[in-house]
């Protein structure tokens, strides 16, 4: 929205602009362009990095509650192996639960 508008500002000012001033202006618009893209990556970088520091803080909530539930394999960590194997333990457990639903499922 905010590139739109500036694009928008920046044609109309063109269309209003004398064509002996058309390059400065041009080249002051390009400065302004730049400026505000990069303001945007900084914003979406800061936004990247708060939703990893948030999906970190859910591993350390989800290992801190089945660590508490004595759920084997689990502990707070930040080791890449041991959190594979974590995910690993979840996902299998994930697909046991899902067997057993079943079964009771072709009891009933």
């Amino acid at each position: 929205g905010l590139k739109q508008e500036l694009f928008h500002r920046h044609k109309e000012a063109q269309q209003c602009c004398r064509p002996h001033n058309l390059s400065l202006l041009r080249a002051a618009q390009q400065r302004e362009m730049e400026a505000v893209e990069q303001r945007i990556r900084e914003e979406q970088r800061m936004m990247d990095e708060k939703i990893v520091l948030e999906l970190d803080q859910k591993v350390i909530d989800q290992q801190s509650t089945l660590e508490k539930a004595g759920v084997s394999g689990f502990y707070i960590t930040t080791n890449p192996q041991e959190l594979t194997l974590q995910m690993n333990l979840l996902e299998l457990i994930r697909k046991l639960q899902q067997k057993e639903a079943l079964s009771e499922k072709a009891y009933s």
